[in-house]
């Protein structure tokens, strides 16, 4: 069995998370863009860092929305 990390929240609880990971991706997107300079490490990592920030935080909306619609698909069927 897979491991489902949103199990034991609520559905309530699920659409809250889901609105403060779009606000997140909001304000990640709103960010300035972190440049890399070729040959310079520190820039290297805080471009990635910030692309990293973004993929996550995308991924994560994924994946609530994938256990919202779960959720109301199970509740129909009953």
């Amino acid at each position: 069995m897979e491991y489902n990390e949103y199990e034991e929240h609520t559905l309530s609880e699920l659409w809250d998370l889901l609105e403060n990971g779009e606000e997140r991706l909001k304000e990640l997107l709103a960010a300035p863009v972190n440049y890399y300079i070729p040959g310079d490490s520190m820039t290297y990592m805080s471009a990635m860092s910030q692309c990293w920030g973004i993929e996550g935080a995308k991924e994560e909306i994924r994946e609530l929305e994938a256990e919202i619609s779960r959720r109301c698909r199970s509740d129909k069927e009953e």
